[in-house]
């Protein structure tokens, strides 16, 4: 029976074999059995701790995690996302059926206690400096504080937003290194209030900005990407006042690096995303998690791009009819398993007739360069539909893509939701301010006169277009208490529904003497 000390016991077994590769700067870790060494040279040195530290980083890439659902699934369980149905993926998570739903919660805790080991070993590593113990201190917070936040916001409701009559609490926080088989066996870990969750990634992340440098490397934690984070934290426990500071503090930083009319496309289709903060980062082309469950496969059946969207109407957007794409440029590549809904399509200015025939054409773009990130896909494998890009194989090799987890534009509209719940006139005006400049270095016209609902209502468009299919429409509904309507099925998905939680795995459930209570419904 899996449950959470098998798991600790797991973590342990992973430090056993740790594999140091440390061939390239970006600390990539290759698993080969020839390499391995044990866990007691492994954290007695600096190169054994990157190598211990690249496992954590590379568990992200894992199908549970931003490789896949945390991405896919924010689209397909809101409504942004529909199944096509051209590989039978993610038919049942579109429809919002029990049980098809988040699944990081058993390689998180892995992750986690390996951080806590490896964080407990750091006073012992004798050729590390105070100062670079510092530093992996900070990056080995920013990522226990990335685990446990990832963890509560899926399994757990949102402050402010919580169906009381259903409400089990936060999940475990580890804090602590279980790193003997009896402290395994033994080990008591229950589900916390939600509040205590948050503050203990509040208290990570405040090390690890103190901690970290300045972005130099958008692949590994720094300073931005852990105020990034922060930001996105406090926004979820409506800390109003914490988001200001903290986007304040980032957008200062940072600079002004938004992306425009002029170099979007190009931003978002180079290697790695000018805007982003903080990337899960393939390198290698065995990174990959696989043809039929890469983001390249699961959002396109494209294998290149056509290039940016015309904008002459003498040629109608040519290139972007079903036709064209019947033998599309260096063939097919994914399944294109889940694609944008209408809504979503009119939203980004997208107009397209008969989607999801063999006559799908989009007729017309609006000015807003980020439809330039949806196209026609192929037909090679079925009537097409429009398509997201932003995944499409930009390290050089299909199925395998830089994930940008964050990006500046999110400082500045978690900044306006901030400003806008926060009420006085001035505060509206300052979130109007922060809308319109994402909205003018999209192309769009600025906007005026918005107050209450109809504000909170354009920063949330502008977070849903801004952000589509990158995993964020789902959790934006969750932390608001918003019902979902599913554009396919015509219906509404209220919140008090117990499926937008997933189930815990049972085998923690039954192991944990009554201290991890199961979501309601399973």
């Amino acid at each position: 029976m899996k449950n959470l000390k098998n798991i600790y016991l797991k973590s342990l077994i992973g430090f056993a074999i740790v594999t140091i590769s440390l061939s390239s700067c970006d600390k990539q870790l290759e698993i080969q059995p020839k390499d391995q060494i044990d866990a007691s040279q492994a954290l007695t040195t600096s190169a054994g701790v990157d190598a211990s530290i690249a496992t954590v980083y590379a568990t992200l890439k894992g199908e549970a995690f931003y490789g896949n659902r945390l991405i896919g699934l924010a689209e397909a369980l809101a409504d942004n996302g529909q199944a096509t149905n051209k590989s039978g993926r993610y038919l049942n998570e579109a429809s919002n059926i029990r049980g098809a739903h988040f699944t990081n919660w058993t390689a998180s805790y892995v992750a986690l206690n390996r951080i806590n080991i490896v964080l407990e070993a750091l006073p012992g590593i004798a050729d590390a400096s105070d100062a670079r113990k510092l530093q992996y201190e900070g990056e080995l917070k920013f990522l226990r504080a990335l685990y446990h936040f990832d963890l509560v916001r899926t399994y757990a409701y949102i402050p402010g937003a919580i169906v009381a009559s259903q409400d089990k609490g936060g999940v475990p926080i580890l804090l602590k290194a279980i790193n003997t088989a009896d402290a395994a066996l033994s080990a008591v870990t229950p589900r916390v209030p939600i509040k205590d969750v948050y503050a203990a990634v509040y208290a990570d992340l405040d090390i690890a900005v103190a901690n970290l440098g300045n972005l130099t490397n958008s692949a590994f934690a720094n300073k931005q990407a852990a105020l990034a984070l922060y930001s996105r934290v406090a926004l979820y426990n409506k800390d109003y006042a914490r988001v200001i500071s903290l986007s304040n503090d980032l957008i200062t930083a940072r600079g002004n690096t938004l992306l425009n009319a002029s170099n979007y496309f190009a931003g978002f289709t180079g290697i790695r995303n000018p805007e982003s903060l903080f990337e899960v980062t393939y390198t290698l082309e065995n990174e990959g998690i696989g043809v039929n469950t890469s983001l390249h496969t699961l959002f396109t059946t494209l294998k290149t791009r056509l290039g940016a969207p015309k904008r002459d109407s003498t040629d109608n957007y040519a290139g972007r009819r079903a036709t064209d794409r019947k033998i599309p440029v260096g063939g097919t590549a994914g399944f294109g398993d889940l694609v944008p809904t209408l809504p979503l399509l009119n939203a980004l200015g997208i107009t397209v007739t008969n989607n999801g025939t063999n006559q799908t054409l989009i007729t017309n773009r609006s000015n807003d360069i980020r439809n330039s990130m949806f196209e026609v896909g192929s037909s090679l494998r079925s009537n097409p539909h429009v398509e997201s890009t932003k995944f499409l194989g930009k390290a050089g090799f299909v199925n395998v893509d830089n994930i940008p987890v964050f990006r500046i534009a999110e400082a500045y509209l978690n900044r306006a939701e901030a400003y806008a719940e926060a009420g006085p006139q001035q505060n509206i005006a300052l979130a109007l301010a922060n809308v319109n400049t994402i909205r003018t270095a999209r192309g769009l016209t600025p906007i005026s006169a918005l107050i209450g609902s109809a504000l909170i209502d354009e920063i949330l468009l502008q977070r849903r277009i801004e952000f589509a299919f990158e995993g964020h429409r789902f959790f934006d509904l969750k932390r608001r208490g918003q019902e979902i309507f599913k554009p396919v099925s015509n219906s509404t998905l209220q919140f008090d529904n117990f499926v937008i939680l997933p189930g815990i795995p049972q085998g923690d459930v039954d192991a944990s003497n009554g201290t991890i209570a199961q979501n309601t419904g399973y």
